[in-house]
């Protein structure tokens, strides 16, 4: 099982389905590791200043273009930057065969890579995941940590399931794509209201909850995000910018 001590993630896009003004794609840093590369993360990881040669695995949840739009601009980026040791891609077995295509069909030049990309699955760097219920396939991870360790969900309808892979988390970051009376969007669309997140929260007994993934359509309804996930749960909340560092 992997494990790590104290350590930060910093949040490099926060937006659901398209970037906006305020809000890159999905995205997060942490320590030598990317946790998807939505649309503008390559940018927000740049303004981190964190050094590209020092990312070792890029996690990705899911082949929509909101969580992988960059993954081409990163590995270009590395090249870019004359790197040379191996980076190690962790997904789903599907989601790895979009992104090998993916390469190919933006016509990445293998001979110039100096780095070997390696597709690997969480089970083989033990990294404890679980799919989640979303179209298509999306992978939770579990990393754990000193304090108890944080979940990260990436896109997922209201689940059971989730919150049991979460149980004694310290830190939940989870999908809040919509807000209340807009249910029937988070089901067509597999995704969570920020109420949902809450309830998921409260079964896990995680300690915090992050709420990510936001609309851009519901920009500017911050309070009605955190009204409406502490509705269910009563731990403390954080409706996560780009940007933001936490501590888990």
């Amino acid at each position: 099982m992997w494990t790590a001590t104290m350590a930060t993630l910093t949040f490099l896009g926060t937006s659901g389905s398209v970037l906006t003004k305020e809000r890159m794609c999905a995205g997060i840093l942490f320590q030598d590791k990317l946790l998807d590369v939505g649309f503008g993360v390559l940018t927000n990881l740049v303004r981190s200043g964190k050094k590209l040669n020092s990312i070792n695995e890029i996690y990705v949840s899911h082949t929509h273009s909101d969580h992988i739009g960059d993954f081409t601009a990163v590995v270009w980026a590395m090249a870019m930057d004359n790197r040379t040791k191996r980076v190690r891609v962790v997904s789903s077995a599907s989601t790895a065969d979009v992104l090998k295509n993916i390469l190919e069909l933006q016509s990445t030049p293998r001979s110039w890579l100096k780095f070997d990309i390696v597709f690997v699955r969480p089970e083989d760097v033990g990294v404890k995941h679980v799919t989640t219920m979303h179209e298509p396939e999306n992978l939770a991870y579990r990393f754990e940590t000193d304090r108890g360790g944080f979940v990260y969900v990436g896109d997922t309808a209201r689940s059971e399931k989730i919150a049991e892979f979460a149980k004694g988390c310290d830190l939940m970051i989870h999908d809040a794509m919509f807000l209340d009376g807009q249910e029937s969007l988070a089901a067509v669309t597999h995704h969570s209201t920020a109420r949902d997140a809450g309830s998921a929260a409260k079964v896990a007994r995680a300690r915090r909850l992050v709420l990510t993934h936001i609309s851009p359509g519901n920009e500017g309804a911050e309070k009605r995000y955190l009204t409406q996930a502490s509705a269910a749960f009563d731990g403390r909340i954080v409706l996560a910018k780009d940007l933001q560092t936490l501590t888990v």
